[in-house]
């Protein structure tokens, strides 16, 4: 549990410090992903995670009310832009939203769908990842078009594995290329600070383990939280040897 000191000022009067955490030193300048998806709802709430003083990446959904502006603020805070690619889920109650992959699709509809919610999004996309999407990425034949077609247009994929029977990374092998993983647990399945911290000190073991760790949070559901405690944590992580990137540089 982090411990906030407040030491004295020069005035006499307490002045605010960051809190401390017991943060594990980095083994072999472990790198940490932080990908936050589902922009395209609340510029307010995405600002929040641009305004982050190291790399940071946004994937924005296609077809919401702000899909474009929201882009266009991540572009123009120098972070990395991501398409979140909607797909169908197993469960055909959850509805993946507007641009979607679904089942009935041919190569050439979701060649259509994807190129058609990068346009939205606009210039400086560097890859896209799956939102739900477990019907879709358990479709060996389906992912290796999408893996195929984000080669073709110089992206990368990153699967969030919604799934542990994801083809992708099969689908990858057999295209003789490499994907991208998510490898460390959601942060949001913590409801408050203390929780997504302990979610955060798991992402840090498998930075140490793997080399680097991909970790995926919401811009909405974590806003109150995620973005203040990553800015507090992240002189300690620089301090003890963590390395900030995103996707395409991993």
């Amino acid at each position: 549990m982090a411990s906030v000191q407040k030491p004295h000022g020069p005035d006499g009067g307490i002045q605010e410090a960051r809190p401390k955490f017991n943060i594990p030193p980095a083994k072999n300048a472990a790198k940490l992903a932080f990908v936050i998806d589902d922009g395209g709802m609340s510029v307010v709430n995405v600002k929040k995670y641009t305004a982050l003083p190291f790399p940071i990446t946004v994937a924005v959904l296609p077809g919401l009310p702000h899909t474009a502006e929201c882009a266009a603020l991540v572009r123009r805070d120098g972070k990395e832009l991501m398409l979140h690619q909607p797909m169908q889920a197993k469960n055909l109650g959850i509805n993946p939203g507007p641009g979607a992959i679904t089942p009935d699709m041919d190569s050439w509809a979701i060649q259509q769908v994807i190129e058609k919610n990068l346009g939205e999004l606009g210039p400086g996309v560097k890859g896209f990842n799956n939102h739900e999407g477990s019907l879709i990425t358990e479709d060996k034949l389906k992912m290796t078009f999408i893996i195929d077609l984000a080669m073709q247009k110089g992206l990368y994929f990153l699967d969030s594995r919604t799934t542990s029977q994801t083809q992708a990374r099969q689908a990858a092998l057999e295209l003789d290329t490499h994907i991208i993983e998510r490898n460390a647990p959601f942060l949001d399945n913590a409801v408050n600070r203390e929780e997504m911290l302990a979610e955060i000190y798991k992402g840090l073991e498998v930075a140490n383990r793997a080399g680097f760790a991909v970790i995926i949070g919401h811009v909405d559901k974590s806003a109150a939280v995620l973005p203040r405690l990553l800015e507090d944590m992240y002189p300690e992580l620089v301090a003890k040897g963590y390395v900030f990137t995103t996707p395409s540089r991993l």
